[in-house]
């Protein structure tokens, strides 16, 4: 999988992602979906902020969320329900291993777990757990929309002889990088990373890389032959052991001093996993989008909304 594919993929899941958990994730904390249910505890303070001499009350903040977020709030409740039913009646089960998997491949791109987490909390605000149980209700909502959608052998077979480079396992690279202005800047880099100084501190310090700089220079694993990253850095990468440092290295029109942590040569996919994975991704080609599975589902188990019929579908 290239750099540019990584992207789109981690954008696509981002945005799944986001959809799908808008619901409790932008009620900021279970005690407003409390008050939203009339259970807020007796005698409690209605203040819960305060600019001045300006109080910000309870029900301030959740007429605010009801009106900017409440119908995303109300189908994701809804959608969920409803999806659940339907894979309970077409016995339809997400088992343990099939969501390590799909953990596994939102992670490609990531230099760790870690740093997959950590963009998952900033950018979304979901916990490891959040990010967990909407990768099964994503799984099991996928698996409902391609219940019954059936791929025959010669379309995997035709598919994988139309994509054989995607299947190939390709060396990847764990790099860490510091990019900076002037060729002069990047030597004083290395001056100073000879001299002992750590590399993730001057990458916070230095770096001119907003994305890598936050995580210390590291911009995770970066396949041999990517079109995305300068052709002779990757080469001078490939020619470094694990630790060495090289630079300074032109990155068009600046300059970058990079180290590599690991090389990964990855093994060999197992066939079948290959076969299930392109049999997966071709029912949902020919499924209906999601979205409009999610849709007849309401209809099908007959929701009402009560509060504002634009809802309705």
């Amino acid at each position: 999988m290239t750099r540019q594919e990584r992207v789109l993929r981690n954008a696509v899941i981002l945005l799944a992602i986001a959809t799908l958990m808008l619901g409790g994730l932008l009620f900021w904390s279970l005690r407003a979906m409390a008050i939203l249910k009339g259970e807020a505890a007796e005698g409690e303070s209605s203040d819960i902020a305060r600019a001045g001499d300006q109080p910000v009350t309870d029900q301030q903040w959740i007429d605010e969320l009801k009106k900017k977020h409440g119908d995303e709030v109300l189908l994701g409740l809804l959608n969920h329900i409803v999806v659940s039913k339907e894979a309970k009646a077409l016995k339809i089960t997400v088992t343990n291993h099939e969501v390590e998997k799909e953990l596994q491949r939102s992670m490609a791109g990531y230099s760790s777990e870690q740093q997959y987490y950590e963009q998952m909390e900033s950018e979304l605000g979901l916990s490891r757990e959040e990010v967990r149980e909407e990768a099964v209700y994503r799984l099991t909502l996928q698996a409902v929309a391609t219940a019954g959608i059936n791929i025959s052998e010669s379309e995997i077979d035709d598919y994988l002889a139309q994509n054989t480079e995607r299947f190939t396992p390709k060396k990847e690279m764990q790099l860490s990088m510091i990019k900076v202005t002037t060729y002069d800047e990047a030597e004083k880099v290395m001056d100073r990373l000879e001299q002992g100084e750590n590399f993730a501190e001057l990458a916070r310090e230095l770096s001119i890389d907003e994305e890598s700089r936050l995580h210390g220079g590291s911009i995770g694993m970066v396949e041999e032959g990517d079109p995305f990253w300068p052709e002779d850095l990757l080469k001078t990468a490939a020619g470094l052991e694990a630790g060495d440092i090289a630079g300074p290295l032109q990155t068009g029109e600046t300059y970058a001093v990079i180290r590599l942590e690991q090389t990964i040569v990855p093994r060999e996919q197992d066939h079948a996993e290959i076969r299930q994975q392109v049999r997966e991704e071709l029912a949902l080609e020919k499924a209906p989008p999601l979205q409009k599975v999610e849709s007849d589902l309401r209809a099908k188990y007959d929701t009402a909304i009560y509060i504002d019929n634009s809802l309705q579908d």
